[in-house]
This record gives C-alpha cells, sequence and structure tokens, in this order.
C-alpha cells in the first residue's frame, strides 16, 4: 500500500523540500523590517531567490512593478509543481491558479465601475494562468453584461451571471466578488474529493482552515460594514469550513458587536483565540483578525510536513508558506513605501517560516 503513494509523490516531495530550505529565516524577514529604505530593502534580499527581481531597474521606480514580478513569480514556482504531478492531484494543484485569475477579473471589474484607476491593469499578473481572459475589454466594457460576454467560456461566467440582480440591487460589486469566491472553493471542493481518502482529509483540513478564514472575515464586513441583514448573510458564506459550521456561523451572525461574533464562531473552534485578541488591541481591523487566522493555517501547515512525506499535504503546505512568505515580503515593501515604522510593519506580517 505505501509505494502507491512514495510512487506518486517522490518527484515532486524532493523538488518541495528542496525549496523548503530556501524560505526565508526569521533573522532575514527582521532585517528586511528593520531597512530604513527601499534601497536597503532591496539590498537585503541580496543572495536570495528575490534578488533577481528586485535588482531591476524600474523597481527603483516604481515599487509596485516589485509586488507585480514577485506575483508573477509565485505563479511560475507553483506551475512547475504540476510537472511532476498527474490525475486528480494535478488537477487540484492547477485549480489555485485561479485564484490569480480571480483577482485580476476583480480589479478589470473594478475599473469598470470607476473604482480603481485604468493604470492599475499594468499591475495585472500577466504570467500564464490556465484561462486567458481579455482583462482590458473587461475594464473598458459599457456595462456588466458586456464584460460578462468575456467569460462565456470561462468557469467564471455563471458565477457572475447568477448574482447580477444581486448586484444590480446592491449597486456594489460585492455579491460578484463574493460569488466568484463561493464558486472557487465550491469547485475546489469537487476536486478534493476526486482525492485518495488519506489525500482527501489532509486537504480537506487545510482548505477547511482557509475556508473559515473567509467566511469570518465576510461575516464580519457584511453586518458591520455592509449592515446587511441577519436572514441575508447565510447566502454569503463557503460551505466546507473545517471547524466553523452554518450553525456556528449563525450563532455568529446574531452577535451585536465584534467581539461577540468572535466569541460564537471561534470558541472551542480553532483555538482559544482570546488571548491573543485582547490586550487593547482594536478589533475593528480586519487585517489582525486575517492574520490570526492565517496563522493558525500557517501552524497546520507546518504540522502537516512534520507527518508522512508522501501526501498531497506537503505540497499544500509549501503554496501555504511560499504564498506567506510572498505576502510579507509585499507587506513589509509597503511598508517602506508609506515609511510606516518597523512595529506598524510587524503588526501586519504573518508568521514566517
Amino acid at each position: 500500500m505505501i509505494f502507491g503513494p512514495v510512487s506518486k509523490y517522490s518527484l515532486v516531495n524532493a523538488k518541495v523540500r528542496a525549496r523548503l530550505s530556501t524560505l526565508l529565516d526569521a533573522e532575514r524577514i527582521n532585517r528586511l523590517a528593520e531597512a530604513r529604505d527601499l534601497s536597503e530593502f532591496y539590498s537585503t534580499l541580496d543572495g536570495t531567490l528575490y534578488e533577481e527581481i528586485f535588482s531591476r531597474p524600474e523597481i527603483a521606480f516604481d515599487p509596485r512593478v516589485g509586488e507585480k514580478l514577485l506575483l508573477e513569480r509565485e505563479v511560475a514556482w507553483h506551475s512547475e509543481l504540476l510537472r511532476d504531478l498527474g490525475g486528480p492531484e494535478k488537477e487540484l494543484v492547477s485549480h489555485f491558479l485561479e485564484k490569480y485569475e480571480i483577482e485580476n477579473l476583480k480589479i478589470a471589474l473594478r475599473i469598470r465601475e470607476g473604482k480603481r484607476e485604468s493604470e492599475d491593469m499594468k499591475y495585472l499578473v500577466r504570467e500564464t494562468l490556465p484561462h486567458s481572459l481579455p482583462y482590458q475589454a473587461i475594464s473598458e466594457a459599457a456595462s456588466i453584461e458586456d464584460a460578462l460576454s468575456y467569460l462565456s467560456r470561462s468557469p467564471f461566467y455563471n458565477s457572475i451571471n447568477s448574482v447580477i440582480d444581486d448586484y444590480r440591487e446592491r449597486g456594489t460589486l460585492f455579491p460578484v466578488e463574493i460569488n466568484l469566491e463561493i464558486d472557487y472553493y465550491s469547485r475546489l471542493k469537487e476536486r478534493i474529493e476526486m482525492l485518495s481518502k488519506k489525500d482527501r482529509e489532509i486537504a480537506r483540513k487545510l482548505v477547511g482552515l482557509e475556508i473559515d478564514q473567509k467566511n469570518l472575515g465576510w461575516l464580519i464586513r457584511l453586518k458591520f460594514y455592509y449592515d446587511m441583514p441577519v436572514g441575508e448573510l447565510i447566502g454569503y458564506n463557503i460551505p466546507g469550513g473545517y471547524k466553523m459550521t452554518r450553525d456556528r456561523l449563525r450563532q455568529a451572525f446574531k452577535a451585536d458587536s465584534i467581539e461577540n461574533v468572535l466569541s460564537a464562531a471561534l470558541e472551542k473552534s480553532v483555538g482559544d483565540l482570546s488571548g491573543i485578541l485582547v490586550k487593547g488591541q482594536d478589533l475593528s481591523k480586519l487585517y489582525l483578525l486575517e492574520i490570526i487566522l492565517w496563522n493558525i493555517l500557517i501552524s497546520e501547515a507546518k504540522r502537516t510536513l512534520g507527518g508522512f512525506p508522501f501526501t498531497i499535504g506537503t505540497v499544500l503546505s509549501y503554496l501555504i508558506l511560499k504564498r506567506t512568505e510572498i505576502r510579507n515580503v509585499i507587506t513589509i515593501m509597503n511598508g517602506k513605501v508609506y515609511k510606516m515604522d518597523r512595529g506598524e510593519i510587524e503588526s501586519h506580517l504573518r508568521v514566517s517560516f
């Protein structure tokens, strides 16, 4: 029985283990946070996998190019893993690339709505992605229907088309953006169910923790920032969370403060966070909640890496940790752009590997 997974994952496992050794350590992250300016930030990355990106002259004039190149490199590293996978495992890992397309699509739609500047198009991730979408045409479409027509052969068409009436009624893209995410995770879960029993268990947990994070963040936004009625909130969550069941979320919907929402949603669920969520911290800062929940996912990824290596968990955990590292690098870089002090930058960082 053991030779099946060993044979299936031996090549990709070797590649992932080698890549894990190149992740930035805590000392390097600290040095990046301590950098006095962008120039020192760039030089601190000398000798790392990111040196080539940040040595490009155009980044000195426009740091946002650095963010775009980081994400494109992330896509490239992700795509390289597909060469050593096959069957449902390859389909699952390939599906994660749609997240970059969804983010591109959100930006294009926001530009069409006048919520973003047209120049933001040049910062879209252009690395090879599963579908060739005409983002420029979408951003320039005269109506949402015209924009939708460019997606007729993509998996995103139905998820947008089904909430057009809601979009018109509310006058915001929020229903569209949420439904893109709900559909993405729905199709992701279908791919998870095609895996072997052991791989299903691992993938359900790691993906479920990410769904918990999404659902709780959306709940707080919809309830306290969009003032959505309690009866409508259940339609805006992703089924399949690891610990935050629909019953638990329903209880959270009824809470009258962010603190009570967290108590109802998290109690005996993803660990005792009460000690983390006090000490005078402003719970209205959603980034704090998102970081806490993401750090739970990181802890689970590390735990998975310490187990039997020849499972989908090794690949998924690496992708989580690599995505964490790149988001930390981007966060620190943006902190230098906006001249944030070290303490403020560090408050926005996810736990490093």
